[in-house]
């Protein structure tokens, strides 16, 4: 279980609540800081599993949830610093909250779930970008005008492709519920 992968995964998830505490606290090159040490951190666990093949069920269930978690922080710390409207983070949410329905409705059914699509691998990749990026524009007003060109043309590019990639979710759920009724 405490592999190294697991334990760099592990180490991401203990920054979460730092990086909460930093943004709130007005302390955001710290933040930006952690931001990137998560990123990194993020590379690294996958690297680290494949050179060292040590992969295990919950290295495979912590990098996708220290993404979610990572994503709800940076919403949190994009609303507190009002850089971002309400119903672009609200869909956001929503988005992850229907699909989070839609996979426990199916392990109700007895359906594991679903592979992973590349397009919502993308979507999350952009978002990584895009709100930092936000973030990183109030930190360094002298680049304010970079960072927002950054952070917005990710964010549009992570927000159309999570809804297409929801929408191909869905598509694929129905597809196999079929298979199964």
């Amino acid at each position: 279980m405490f592999n190294v992968p697991n334990s760099i995964s592990f180490l991401r998830l203990l920054l979460i609540p730092v990086f909460l505490w930093t943004s709130f606290t007005d302390q955001l090159v710290i933040s930006c800081l952690i931001i990137f040490v998560a990123s990194f951190t993020d590379w690294l666990d996958g690297f680290a599993a494949r050179r060292l093949n040590q992969f295990t069920r919950i290295g495979q269930l912590l990098d996708p949830i220290s993404d979610r978690l990572y994503i709800i922080a940076l919403l949190i710390v994009v609303y507190y610093l009002e850089l971002a409207n309400i119903y672009i983070l609200g869909f956001i949410v929503l988005r992850e909250f229907v699909l989070s329905v839609l996979m426990l409705y199916l392990k109700f059914r007895g359906l594991t779930g679903l592979p992973v699509h590349y397009l919502g691998k993308m979507g999350a990749f952009c978002l990584l970008i895009g709100l930092p990026g936000l973030i990183f524009a109030e930190a360094f007003p002298e680049q304010d005008y970079i960072w927002f060109t950054i952070g917005w043309s990710f964010l549009i590019w992570g927000l159309f492709l999570y809804a297409f990639s929801g929408y191909k979710y869905f598509v694929h759920a129905r597809l196999v519920l079929s298979k199964y009724v």
